[in-house]
């Protein structure tokens, strides 16, 4: 009686773990979940269905009865996994055993003091299959690394925040890979300048330098800002690939100004909060100890600070700009960034929405220029030579690194994604130059930890 005093408009699920008769009882019910199994016990349907309706597994039931007037046998719908969860190794076709060298390697490297301490996740078919975290927050040992410690991202930023606002905005149709950047900044109204594109930011074609310090002069965002608006070019647009922080320090502008709101706040609302990224966050010393206390430091500052640097932006440019910078700034933990990777492997779709249009994911992270093997903003897998991303993953493989010590790379043949954090550059951006070598060969084991069927 109480359910048909509710307004029509009502949303109604129907959720049957006993007897699949009930469903008479709400036929307008938009959602029936029957998880009737005569055979098992209420326990087992319990623990079985909370993660279907979660996304967390896959709903390929066929009624095995007749429900007059309703269903009939064999009645079932198909909903794949949406969301990635959490399970065991093996449940993913991981071998333990294997697994264990993954280990060895990441604890050979804090014995080594490549990083004090670091938090190591694998993503296989929609699990977070293997998650561990090694060493210390410093080498004084007094801080444990947790499993969902949060980590300076340092150049993550690039792909998990600005190049992926970018591709909203594009599928938005406010924003376009040919928009010429003098469309947002008047500065590059005139000569070379004013052929760049939002193209060659993302491409890293821009004519745009590498890097400039900035900071010794300038410690205000708005005169940081202007002075990457007026840089010289150091190559023409278009003809040489220049890794370049600047040209993201304008592709972050590029995102308020056609947002409206700055580029933590559009990432918040538009991707953290809905797909319940909770530690993923800009200047997290503003947000609360709850987060900043999980945050081991990222170096010794004694030339700008003049303080051990902890839960604020390691890198100088993002920090004089209010800790928020198209090319630094974001934190985050393994636990988010696994569903971050989820997402892109589910072609921009997580628990039912749409993020990023499939099409949009698959230009940004193809090749793009005869230049390089870089996708959009996304880093790839090198055809040749050595590569971060290991011998073994597929050419297809995309991500980014991490001044800090952090990596991200996603290998859609095997559907899986390798997640690496570490503190490296404490106590001093000098240490841990061995971390490129860490990173192939922990890409390698945990490829090599697959059971082959």
């Amino acid at each position: 009686n109480f359910l048909n005093r509710l307004p029509a408009q009502t949303p109604k699920a129907l959720l049957a773990l006993g007897n699949p008769y009930v469903v008479y009882d709400m036929p307008d019910a938009e959602v029936q979940l029957i998880t009737w199994d005569p055979w098992d016990d209420s326990k087992n349907q319990m623990e079985d269905t909370v993660p279907a309706l979660f996304g967390m597994s896959a709903i390929n039931g066929r009624l095995p009865i007749n429900i007059p007037g309703m269903y009939k046998i064999g009645d079932g719908i198909r909903q794949p996994r949406a969301t990635r969860c959490f399970d065991t190794p093996e449940a993913a076709g991981l071998s333990p055993e294997k697994l264990e060298e993954v280990d060895t390697i990441v604890e050979n490297a804090v014995d080594n003091e490549t990083f004090p301490g670091g938090v190591l996740a694998v993503v296989k078919d929609g699990m977070l299959a293997y998650c561990n975290a090694f060493g210390y927050h410093t080498y004084d040992e007094n801080t444990q690394v947790a499993p969902n410690d949060v980590y300076d991202l340092a150049s993550l930023t690039k792909v998990v925040a600005t190049t992926t606002s970018i591709m909203k905005l594009i599928d938005e149709g406010k924003v376009k890979l040919d928009d010429p950047v003098s469309k947002y900044f008047s500065e590059f109204k005139e000569g070379d300048k004013s052929d760049i594109k939002v193209r060659h930011l993302l491409l890293h074609t821009s004519g745009l330098p590498a890097f400039r310090v900035y900071v010794d002069k300038l410690q205000t965002r708005h005169e940081i800002l202007q002075a990457v608006k007026n840089e010289p070019l150091v190559n023409e647009p278009g003809t040489k690939y220049e890794y370049s922080d600047l040209g993201f320090i304008l592709l972050g502008e590029i995102v308020e100004k056609v947002s409206g709101i700055p580029l933590n706040e559009y990432t918040r609302k538009t991707f953290y909060e809905p797909l319940g990224m909770e530690s993923t966050w800009f200047n997290p010393k503003e947000v609360g100890t709850w987060l900043s206390s999980r945050i081991p430091p990222t170096e010794i500052d004694e030339n700008y600070r003049n303080k051990t640097v902890r839960a604020e932006a390691h890198d100088e440019r993002a920090w004089y700009m209010d800790g928020v910078a198209g090319h630094a700034g974001l934190f985050s933990n393994v636990q988010d960034l696994s569903v971050f990777a989820q997402m892109l492997l589910n072609k921009g779709s997580y628990a039912g929405k749409q993020y990023i249009q499939p099409e949009t994911i698959k230009t940004f992270t193809s090749k793009q220029s005869t230049l390089h093997n870089r996708g959009f903003g996304f880093d790839r897998k090198s055809p040749t030579g050595f590569s971060t991303a290991g011998l073994l993953s597929s050419n297809k493989t995309f991500g980014h690194l991490g001044f800090t010590g952090t990596s991200l790379w996603v290998d859609p043949e095997r559907n899986m994604a390798i997640i690496l954090l570490t503190n490296r550059t404490y106590p001093k951006r000098t240490y841990g130059k061995n971390i490129s070598k860490i990173r192939a060969e922990v890409a390698d084991a945990v490829i090599s930890s697959i059971n082959e069927q």
